[in-house]
């Protein structure tokens, strides 16, 4: 999960997609939030805590939703993405019940 500091490569990694090429405190300020938001947004949406830094379609997806913040058009991002989403929560929905099963097996 991210914190207060992002570290630097996830910085230049959400920059690079997003197309910024300078560097200053107010953006950089501003893109630590919105990276925030973003993680703990689609934590809840996908109905899991991960890891958006790690290759795959969640990554994909977070830095998707990062470029739809930027450009101040979050209302859109859901129904662009619906497909997305819906892959990866069924993907982690799955794992949830993989690991409850084991659960139960080990009772």
């Amino acid at each position: 999960m991210l914190s207060g500091t992002i570290p630097q490569s996830y910085m230049e990694s959400v920059k690079r997609h997003l197309n910024i090429t300078w560097s200053d405190e107010d953006t950089d300020a501003k893109l630590t939030e919105m990276m925030m938001d973003a993680e703990q947004e689609l934590n809840h949406t996908l109905g899991a805590e991960i890891d958006y830094f790690s290759p795959g379609m969640e990554r994909r997806l977070y830095l998707d939703y990062m470029l739809y913040a930027w450009n101040d058009c979050l209302n859109e991002f859901d129904a662009a993405y619906r497909a997305e989403i819906y892959k990866i929560r069924h993907r982690y929905e799955v794992e949830g019940v993989a690991v409850d099963e084991e659960t139960v097996s080990d009772v």
